[in-house]
């Protein structure tokens, strides 16, 4: 409290200067500027005055809280405890009407998202972060199931029959259904390997007439939701048409451009700084999808045969046109990228030995991406990826690894089996051991499991909850 000595040696004049200052407007006025510079202040107004007219113009300065010296402590208590639960009352009341206005604009909230984010794919975490607050997009492990051979024609019909069965697990999706050229994205939050299942179980049971091909159903599992939505934009980046269907089963299209020149110049630049033909294919893999129309592959892999072409100088007539004359008759999307990878390797290799390599780069590129299938075999990628003797590949891959590929297709399932444990910490082990090509013997699995890393499967993931 701020205290005014006025000193003088007549009586009368300290009287009549103590006379003209009004106290009580200078409180008022301290009050009015104050609201100008915070209009969220609660004001307790501790008076003398015990007048109406006092607390009437108090009231109309916005004060609520008159009290009357001398003041009650338990009063004064009680006043602050009334303020204390109107400023969280007001502020449940903002937080629920910011939360139904972004549920409000949700869908174009998300309409925006994927369209900076394919557009700005080198900063995605930073469109990433700037969309966080504004969506209901967890930064905890998230899922996403891809719903192949679903028609256009089904397409609302789909999403609406996903969107209620999982609500009725209890699992309610953490984004608007994405719909891209026959394949379904469903977002959510599995805290387990079971509900996936559970979850490939009741979608599976989805049946409409005149539906030609059944369902396939395909999950993807990251630790945050960063990297899942990564993984996403990479597989919209190949399509032109994308659809969102929300929860009211309306559709908003978004229009992209797999084609436009600085993708192009992007992906080729991306493609130049790769440290191997391996690398190079995985950037390959996140371009060319099964999915893509014929004609649009078609002028994606002429562009970045030219592309990659130094501006120096001129490409070789003979060798551009032997390019055009395969790519014309390439009629799939795989036979497309093949001619695409080809070509990499084509350039990196400069011999013979550097094309062993790049053959071996290849093949662990596809373990890396097929380690669920229970039938990976080196028999299997000789003869149908690589086109190569499968002995040729065995004598090869052990020179190259210093380790036969048995051993190192056991090494990468138990790594990826450790990676799943990671991020499930209470899964069942037959589940981890079918994501990594036991499905059919989990015994076996913990034998492997046990062989590199000196515990069981079990005691593994024991250890992980005590750490």
């Amino acid at each position: 409290m701020l205290r005014l000595m006025i000193v003088d040696d007549e009586q009368i004049i300290r009287e009549a200067l103590s006379e003209m200052a009004d106290y009580q407007s200078i409180g008022y006025e301290l009050i009015e500027r104050s609201l100008k510079f915070d209009a969220d202040i609660s004001f307790v107004l501790l008076s003398g005055y015990g007048e109406f007219e006092y607390a009437r113009q108090a009231m109309w300065y916005g004060v609520r809280h008159y009290l009357l010296k001398p003041t009650d402590r338990q009063e004064l208590i009680n006043t602050l405890i009334a303020i204390r639960q109107e400023r969280l009352l007001e502020e449940e009341k903002r937080v629920l009407e910011r939360s139904r206005l972004l549920c409000s604009l949700q869908t174009s909230l998300e309409q925006c998202f994927l369209m900076e984010a394919l557009a700005y794919e080198e900063n995605f975490p930073s469109v990433y972060q700037k969309y966080l607050p504004l969506l209901p997009m967890s930064l905890e492990c998230c899922t996403a199931c891809v719903c192949s051979y679903v028609e256009e024609s089904y397409m609302k019909s789909f999403a609406a029959d996903a969107r209620r069965l999982l609500e009725l697990e209890q699992v309610p999706l953490r984004f608007s259904c994405i719909y891209i050229k026959n394949n379904m994205i469903l977002i959510f939050r599995a805290s387990s390997l079971l509900i996936q299942e559970r979850i490939r179980e009741l979608l599976e049971n989805l049946c409409y007439s005149g539906q030609s091909v059944a369902f396939d159903f395909r999950f993807l599992h990251e630790p945050t939701a960063l990297e899942l939505f990564r993984s996403i934009l990479q597989k919209l980046a190949r399509f032109q048409q994308i659809f969102l269907v929300d929860e009211k089963s309306h559709t908003y299209e978004i229009r992209n451009d797999p084609t436009a020149p600085w993708r192009i110049s992007h992906l080729n630049a991306t493609i130049a700084n790769a440290s191997d033909a391996c690398q190079a294919v995985e950037v390959l893999n996140t371009v060319f999808h099964d999915t893509m129309p014929a004609d649009t592959a078609k002028n994606l892999a002429l562009s970045l045969f030219l592309k990659r072409w130094p501006k120096s100088g001129a490409c070789p007539t003979e060798l551009a046109c032997d390019f055009f004359q395969k790519l014309h008759y390439c009629s799939h999307i795989e036979e497309i990228q093949n001619l695409m990878e080809a070509v990499l390797l084509q350039e990196n290799a400069k011999d013979q030995e550097e094309k062993n390599s790049a053959n071996i780069a290849l093949l662990k590129s596809y373990v890396n991406q097929h380690l669920d299938s229970e039938n990976l075999s080196l028999k299997w990628l000789a003869e149908n990826y690589l086109f190569i003797s499968i002995g040729y590949l065995s004598k090869l891959f052990i020179k190259e690894e210093g380790l036969r590929f048995s051993d190192y297709l056991n090494q990468r399932r138990v790594e990826e089996a450790k990676r799943l444990m990671m991020v499930y910490q209470k899964e069942n082990v037959k589940n981890i051991a079918g994501k990594v090509g036991f499905g059919s013997n989990p015994q076996y699995f913990s034998q492997v499991f046990k062989r590199y890393t000196g515990l069981t499967p079990t005691e593994y993931m024991e250890s992980l909850r005590l750490t």
